[in-house]
């Protein structure tokens, strides 16, 4: 029940946000969004397409910070050992100053992993982009857990 709660709370949350957002804001929400699209359909964009080659990535399943060529190993790991069946994404909060931008937003995703079972779980995002030449570029991505589904 409290993970319902949360839910709602970030949902309500991002259609506040969403109508106030200026031209940066909502192209850096796309690009966010767009790589979801391409990582979830392994359209093999994510990651090499999306990150900045200095990016730095450290969430609650790693021990220590990890770069760009780590990133792309342990996605196509994933790919080939587990599937997304569904996913919501949650924006909450986006800031935008002059070429870099945060993307504070939460997400909902269920799994089917390598033994066929579903796993539901709820994450919160912060993300740092850079643009370069009128594209945006993660440079940094950091999660936590809200919700493991356990």
């Amino acid at each position: 029940m409290k993970s319902l709660a949360v839910v709602v709370v970030l949902v309500l949350s991002s259609w506040t946000h969403a109508e106030n957002w200026d031209n940066d804001q909502s192209e850096l929400w796309n690009t966010v969004a767009q790589s979801w699209v391409d990582d979830v359909g392994e359209t093999g964009k994510w990651p090499d397409s999306y990150v900045h080659d200095n990016v730095v990535a450290w969430g609650s399943e790693w021990p220590i910070p990890r770069g760009k060529n780590s990133i792309s190993k342990w996605t196509r790991f994933g790919n080939a050992n587990s599937e997304v069946l569904e996913y919501e994404l949650f924006p909450l909060a986006i800031v935008v100053e002059g070429n870099t931008g945060v993307a504070h937003y939460s997400v909902v995703v269920v799994r089917k992993n390598h033994e066929g079972k579903h796993k539901r779980r709820v994450d919160g995002i912060i993300e740092a982009l850079h643009r370069v030449k009128g594209s945006w570029k993660f440079l940094s991505l950091g999660g936590f857990t809200i919700d493991d589904g356990d």
